[in-house]
């Protein structure tokens, strides 16, 4: 009938986003960034673009992604604290504040209820389950759904054609070494959305859409 309403349901969206060096790596050979730092150039020392761009995207979302024990509690226990920091910056302490309220999905086969006890709308799914999880979430109600960091997870759900949108926020750094961004490349074509600087910070965005091939 003309003019009835649609019943098409509008599945939800699963953003990656990710920091990157300007050789593509994700972290150095000991799973961690802060060695990139050491040539940054003084110019963009203290700058926080990325912080306020993760915002944003925290804003829309009802449901983040987190994988991996190490990376999961690390940042579950880091944005706890944030609240009581005294250096924290206002950007930082809105984004704990909404990192506290939205679901918490975190893959993972070791870490237990006792281990996430202390964070509230936090609850895990084995490895195995993930793909299978996160077709559920994007078939239900909600907002967003976002991965932060999580490359082994992302680089996963694109093999399988869940991941709607890849944004990746290039640093003015060079890694020389370390974890490459992808583990292979996955059967997706990439259709570019956006493009965006920030002239403070040096950090240049390019927004994919995901498309499967």
């Amino acid at each position: 009938v003309s003019g009835a309403p649609s019943s098409v349901r509008v599945m939800r969206t699963l953003t990656v986003c990710n920091f990157t060096t300007v050789d593509g790596r994700y972290e150095d050979d000991d799973h961690d960034i802060a060695s990139f730092f050491a040539h940054q150039h003084p110019d963009y020392r203290g700058a926080d673009s990325f912080d306020h761009y993760t915002t944003s995207l925290l804003r829309e979302s009802d449901t983040l992604l987190l994988s991996g024990r190490r990376s999961a509690l690390g940042n579950l226990s880091y944005w706890a604290g944030v609240a009581d920091a005294p250096d924290a910056t206002d950007i930082r302490r809105e984004f704990a504040a909404r990192f506290a309220e939205v679901e918490k999905v975190v893959v993972s086969d070791t870490i237990t209820e006792e281990d996430l006890a202390p964070y509230p709308n936090t609850r895990t799914v084995p490895v195995a389950g993930a793909a299978e999880e996160v077709r559920r979430l994007k078939a239900g109600d909600g907002g967003g759904i976002l991965v932060l960091l999580g490359r082994v997870l992302w680089n996963h759900l694109m093999g399988q054609g869940l991941v709607d949108e890849l944004h990746l926020v290039t640093f003015p750094l060079i890694a020389g070494s370390g974890v490459p961004l992808f583990d292979a490349r996955p059967p997706v074509a990439l259709k570019l959305l956006e493009t965006r600087a920030w002239p403070e910070s040096g950090n240049v965005l390019m927004r994919w859409r995901v498309d499967a091939v």
